[in-house]
């Protein structure tokens, strides 16, 4: 059996494509006015992403 085979799954997350576009939307806004959060770093950034489309925390954006 092949291992990447779980590679193939489509992936399913808990909030639909409009509330993950909305987030989109307001890290851009962040971006856009160069806002800085103290102490979180890029990757904390994309590990809080990753956990809120997993449903694991509220979203990042509030």
């Amino acid at each position: 059996m092949n291992k990447n085979n779980h590679l193939r799954m489509p992936f399913v997350s808990p909030h639909s494509r409009l509330a993950v576009l909305n987030e989109l939307d307001k890290a851009q806004q962040l971006e856009d006015m160069k806002a800085e959060i103290r102490g979180k770093t890029y990757a904390d950034g994309v590990s809080d992403a990753l956990l809120w489309v997993m449903g694991k925390v509220p979203p990042p954006g509030e």
